[in-house]
Formats: structure tokens, sequence, C-alpha cells
């Protein structure tokens, strides 16, 4: 899945957001390649998300080329725009072995990205990734994708980390297969109230006991330059 680049052109998926006040129609949605380094990573032209703010402007969001698999310490980190491919990759590496169902999701975001979409795969469905890329790209969206892995029994229990609190009370469960789940806006420059290197400082305790890491780059809620810088600081 995700072999080839392809457009969502009906208001589904997070092209539903402002739909029909919106001049452009569609969204990208780009392949999936190996990365071999930082380096080939390159930014791209096309939108992959668009909204209006706050203040009612239209925000056009820019991705990269690609999105990227890592062979990162012998296990596999994604790297990709909206959120909600998540859920694609957890069930990819479900299939691949790396993790299995009752998987502890350490989930650190700006947002609990909970809410509940209301339609579930069906449990004959889950092994079939075809129809799992189907529901990532044409149901889901970048704030409902994780009460579905729970409904899936993918995840047992979900540690959501969005504060300084939460940051300093994290305890990493052993014995568990552990997804880490980064959304990279929660080092945006509005959060920097929180401390920068307690937040790199539990990632990266948390990157050493992880099966499977998941790292979106919320082109909406972080300039998609700064979030790169990130990602390089904090992998690589």
């Amino acid at each position: 899945m995700y072999s080839s680049p392809f457009y969502i052109t009906n208001p589904v998926w997070n092209n539903a957001f402002s739909f029909e006040k919106r001049e452009n129609k569609k969204l990208y949605v780009p392949s999936l390649i190996k990365a071999i380094s930082f380096d080939k990573i390159q930014l791209w032209k096309e939108v992959v998300f668009e909204d209006f703010d706050f203040d009612d402007k239209l925000q056009s969001c820019f991705w990269l080329q690609n999105f990227y698999e890592f062979d990162y310490n012998w296990i596999p980190l994604y790297l990709f725009d909206n959120h909600n491919h998540a859920y694609f990759f957890w069930h990819k590496a479900k299939i691949e072995w790396y993790i299995g169902n009752n998987s502890i999701l350490y989930h650190i975001d700006e947002h609990a990205d909970t809410r509940d979409p209301w339609i579930y795969l069906e449990r004959s469905d889950l092994n079939d990734i075809q129809k799992i890329f189907n529901y990532t790209n044409y149901t889901l969206n970048v704030g409902n994708y994780i009460v579905p892995s729970v409904k899936d029994w993918l995840v047992k229990e979900i540690v959501q980390i969005r504060s300084e609190i939460e940051l300093n009370s994290v305890k990493i469960k052993e014995w568990h297969e552990i997804i880490l789940n980064l959304d990279l806006d929660f080092f945006q420059p509005e959060l920097d109230f929180i401390d920068c290197n307690l937040k790199k400082k539990v990632v990266q305790n948390l990157v050493k006991k992880a099966s499977v890491i998941t790292v979106a780059t919320s082109p909406f809620f972080i300039d998609q330059k700064l979030a790169l810088e990130v990602f390089k600081d904090l992998f690589f």
C-alpha cells in the first residue's frame, strides 16, 4: 500500500474539513518509500491538508514528496504528514510481527486524537491490508484514529503525554510491546513553555523500548521545516 501517490477528491477523511468553503477540492497522499538517510527527505509542492484557522484564514499545507520508512535500530520508524496514517502503519507492524494485540500506546502530541469515528472495521478485516488502507484514507481523520485501534484490540492502554506534568510522570511499562506515537506539533513554538530538553529525554527513553515508532509532522499545526529539524535532532 502507498505504492503510488494519489489524491483524495471526495469530502471524506481529512478532505472533509471545510470542503464546501474551499476552492481546492483535493488533497495529496504521497507514496511510501524506504529511507536510507535523513538527507534524502525532500519538501514537495502538493497540498496535503487544508482548512481555515481560528482567524478564518485558509491554511494550505504542503509536505514532503514521500512518506518514509526507516529501519531504526532494527524496528520500523514511519515519518508522514497527517496523523491518521499511523493507524495503517500500526496494523502493518502487527502483520509483520513487530507488535501484537494489547500493545501500550505512548501518544506524545499537542492533541488527544481520541474522537470517535463511530465506524470500525470488522475483526475479519484486520488482516486485510487493503481494507485497512482504505479505512485509514477514506474514513479516518487526524483526530479520530486512536479509538479504532482500541476497538481492534491492537492497543490495550493509551498513555497520553501532552503536558510537563505528564512528561515527568511517564513510566515505561516493561514486558509490554510499545508503540511510540509522536506528533512533532508538540515541539511547536507556542508550546515552548514546556521544557524542550524534557520532551527530548522522554521521547528518546521511549525510543529505546518501542517496537514500532510513528511520527507525524502535522502540517496544519507546525512549520514543516521546523518539524524536520526536530525530527532530525530526535532521531539522527
